[in-house]
């Protein structure tokens, strides 16, 4: 086999690993079965263009016979085969290194209950990695009843019982990062 066909070949081998992967993991995700699926018909695949392949060259006329001198690739031959294993190391390693990067996923709670007929329970938790500053705002039939800025750290909550004047409902309103929580009591 020629260096340059050795290297697309491995080139798009990759490249289609690559794809189905994503490809799995938009539409079914990527589980074990769906990997199996997807690799038993590329091997079906590949297996019946090689038999189209084969039986046409079988069709043409045989080339004349080249004597073999062993695989020496040409220089920039040996070049891209060494970029793309650097590469591929590269990109081993960094999935590797990567992996331990992902930040731990943090939530908030909030909550309003009643805790008699005339005060309410309002708190907060905080479960986000670190400190976080939140603003908290405490609202009965669209007026502003107090509001209250934050600092809490990872697994601090944060507690007030507060006055529920007659009829009224209240709306509690926590800026989280990257969203707002709202609940009503």
């Amino acid at each position: 086999m020629r260096p340059d066909r050795m290297m697309w070949s491995t080139g798009l081998a990759l490249a289609g690993a690559v794809l189905t992967g994503l490809l799995l993991n938009l539409v079914t995700g990527l589980t074990r079965l769906s990997w199996a699926v997807a690799l038993a018909v590329a091997v079906v695949a590949v297996a019946c263009a090689g038999l189209v392949i084969r039986r046409r060259r079988a069709d043409e006329v045989p080339p004349a016979p080249v004597p073999r001198r062993g695989f020496r690739p040409s220089p920039a031959a040996g070049g891209f085969l060494l970029l793309a294993a650097v590469l591929a190391g590269s990109a081993v390693w960094l999935a590797n290194a990567s992996a331990g990067w992902q930040h731990q996923a943090g939530f908030a709670q909030l909550w309003l209950t009643p805790a008699t007929a005339a005060t309410s329970t309002l708190g907060v938790r905080d479960n986000f990695p670190g400190q976080q500053v939140f603003q908290l705002v405490l609202r009965g039939d669209g007026k502003t009843l107090g509001t209250w800025d934050l600092a809490l750290s990872d697994g601090q909550a944060w507690l007030r019982t507060v006055a529920r004047p007659r009829g009224v409902t209240l709306t509690a309103t926590l800026d989280v990062p990257g969203q707002a929580l709202t609940v009503m009591s």
